[in-house]
């Protein structure tokens, strides 16, 4: 038999039997049973005992709730998932335990909480479905906090491998039945999914839904039968685990892989793009290149560098802005101004969700009045496309920025609830009520003198304290000459404390109108958010416009710093590059002679080169440097190295040196082969 708190415990926990549930009771959010064993394990916190089952302790552990963010980023780091059980019952009129349910399933993959989310690398979650019949997958990403919903299909298990090295997603669901060789290309957090959520008509129905439109056809994939069932499943993870309607993605992107330039795993480990070949950030083309002034630039940045494309006329857009922003040293102002913006595409998913904290919305308001001057400095520029488009993306929307600067205080406090975020002026009601309090000292001052006056006791004064609300105390010598209209509310040492009528109606009165305070401000937030909502697609065009810029502005200064030169294209199938250099390596030649620029030239005539030489001669960094040319000419970005004329190329491969694979069998010399194979 339990008691009537541990039954609703169990009632709930039943719902979550793969996650660990944070129960909420006052200020702590407890675990029981075994999640308590768990995560008193992970976290390294105190486990108890709370009442018995079978005659045995319950085993019980809690966190505070203040600190729980903390408790939570240890916990999703160590790829646990976690049910967050709320108190959504009024503890004054509850009969028996306070009703709670669970109100947020927190996963890798589809967090959006500022404290839980690495600023400047994507969060992702993707789902994959597998056609054993034909050896093909379906795969939809989602990029919960940065509203980016897109799907794929992939060829072949090397298709699919390719392709979750460029995402690198926090979180994979795959279906009940998938075969397991196929997991072995999932290196992250995995999450089985039954195969009826991966049902071919509901995901139609869900992805119509969710996109507002009568027919699949109008999304542009129907003809993508595999991807279309991996969307529909993420969609249903994704609304199960925030409990919410996600209509603020509002966009599906089809990805056509074949626009871009194909890098298989191997060779994107070997060109440390963003991570080196220890799994670190140092000494990587990232580390080089990254001067963006916003996180949500960074992580763009990150996507262009894994994502280079084959279509020369974005790439040739691109190039021309950064040129253009280069020529005029532009990036300077760029960077000042964007350094002014918040992380917009995150905190218009926290405002969509209704979950934004106060100080969201600060940031908000702050990215809001930079904007004007932005766009001013890009008027100087609209004769470039890019920048012209960017520019008429950029919505400053002057209604939205002159309601919050009215609405919020400049430094509120983190939390709704604390009170003190709408700015005295904004809502007469609620300035009423708070005057009601802010008299309260006056009021108090004037009863005591009163009071003193009128009994002629020398030691009475009136005070406050949380337990016991509002008094009159008074010294224990004088304590029996208290008039006979004190009610004795508590008696200390040294002196006894009344209550009176007159007091106990103002205290009412101020606990009321405190309460009633916290309520209306509560309101007003509310609908704050829901008049940003209103205007949350243009905000969220403009996010992705200042990203770009962000990107191309980072790119120029690079270009202008470290001497990089533009890319000319050419149809003919070849590379002519002049005293080219390594980005990195160049970077790290910090002696008296420094990095010692190469040429190469490939044509018709020349298709191949062999290169020999002894150990450290070179070898390696020249096959790469020629590599990461290539791939940044095709991000847009100009290249280390005098003059590059670049061909034709859909297909970047490297592979530098090998190691054995005793796990599966395979020596040195197998890897070797088949990575040369590959290629």
């Amino acid at each position: 038999m339990h008691t009537p708190m541990i039954a609703q415990y169990l009632t709930i926990k039943a719902t979550q039997p793969n996650n660990l549930l944070l129960y909420r009771m006052g200020d702590f959010y407890e675990l029981f049973f075994e999640d308590a064993v768990i995560a008193a394990d992970l976290l390294d916190i105190t486990l108890t005992a709370r009442g018995n089952s079978n005659g045995k302790p319950i085993p019980m552990a809690g966190v505070p709730y203040h600190a729980i963010d903390n408790y939570l980023a240890k916990l999703v780091k160590l790829g646990q998932t976690i049910a967050i059980c709320e108190q959504i019952g009024d503890p004054k009129t509850s009969k028996g335990p306070v009703e709670r349910k669970v109100t947020r399933i927190i996963t890798p993959g589809t967090l959006i909480e500022e404290n839980l989310l690495a600023d400047s690398i994507d969060n992702t979650v993707v789902s994959l479905y597998y056609d054993n019949k034909n050896n093909n997958f379906g795969l939809a990403l989602l990029d919960i906090s940065g509203a980016r919903f897109n799907i794929t299909e992939c060829t072949g298990f090397s298709g699919v491998s390719n392709e979750l090295a460029r995402i690198n997603p926090a979180e994979i669901l795959v279906h009940d039945s998938i075969p397991l060789g196929v997991l072995q290309y999932c290196t992250k957090a995995i999450s089985k999914q039954p195969d009826n959520m991966f049902d071919s008509k509901t995901a139609i129905d869900l992805l119509c839904n969710q996109f507002k439109v009568k027919n699949i056809d109008l999304l542009g994939c129907s003809n993508m039968p595999l991807a279309i069932r991996a969307a529909g499943c993420l969609l249903q993870y994704v609304t199960h685990t925030h409990f919410a309607k996600l209509e603020y993605i509002n966009k599906l992107q089809i990805e056509n892989t074949s626009i871009n330039i194909d890098i298989d795993a191997k060779t994107r480990a070997n060109l440390e793009i963003t991570k080196n070949l220890q799994g670190g950030s140092s000494n990587t083309l990232l580390s080089v290149i990254n001067k963006t002034a916003t996180p949500m630039g960074s992580r763009t940045l990150q996507r262009w560098l894994h994502q280079p494309l084959t279509n020369t006329d974005i790439i040739g857009a691109r190039s021309a802005a950064v040129i253009a922003i280069k020529a005029k040293h532009s990036y300077i102002d760029f960077f000042t101004q964007l350094k002014l913006v918040g992380d917009l595409e995150r905190i218009l998913t926290r405002i969509a969700l209704l979950s934004a904290k106060p100080r969201d919305l600060i940031k908000l308001t702050q990215s809001l009045a930079a904007l004007p001057d932005t766009k001013k400095l890009l008027i100087e520029l609209t004769n470039i496309s890019l920048l012209n488009k960017i520019n008429t993306t950029i919505n400053i929307l002057p209604e939205l920025r002159l309601t919050l600067d009215k609405a919020l205080v400049e430094n509120p406090p983190q939390l709704i609830k604390d009170g003190g975020v709408i700015a005295t002026g904004y809502n007469d009601e609620l300035d009423k009520l708070r005057n009601i309090s802010n008299t309260a000292n006056q009021f108090l001052i004037d009863l005591e003198q009163q009071e003193k006056q009128k009994t002629g006791l020398s030691t009475l004064k009136v005070g406050f304290n949380r337990v016991h609300g509002y008094y009159i105390e008074i010294s224990k010598a004088q304590a029996a000459k208290a008039p006979t209209e004190y009610l004795r509310r508590q008696t200390l040492k040294n002196a006894e404390r009344f209550i009176t009528p007159e007091l106990k109606s103002f205290e009412d009165a101020i606990l009321s109108s405190k309460e009633k305070a916290l309520a209306k401000e509560k309101q007003l937030y509310d609908e704050l958010l829901t008049i940003i909502n209103a205007d949350i697609v243009p905000l969220q065009e403009t996010a992705k416009a200042l990203a770009a810029l962000d990107v191309l502005q980072c790119f120029a200064e690079r270009a202008d710093t470290l001497n990089w030169s533009p890319v000319e294209f050419n149809a003919t199938p070849g590379f002519n590059i002049i005293a080219g250099r390594h980005p990195v390596v160049e970077q790290m030649c910090t002696g008296e002679h420094g990095f010692v620029p190469n040429d190469l030239n490939l044509n018709d005539n020349t298709r191949m080169l062999m290169i020999t030489g002894p150990n450290m001669g070179g070898k390696s960094t020249y096959m790469r440097q020629i590599a990461l040319i290539v791939l940044l000419a095709h991000t847009g970005s100009l290249v280390p190295a005098t003059k590059a004329v670049i061909g034709k190329c859909d297909k970047i491969f490297t592979r530098i040196g090998a190691s054995d694979n005793l796990s599966e069998g395979q020596s040195t010399f197998m890897v070797e082969m088949q990575e040369t194979a590959n290629i």
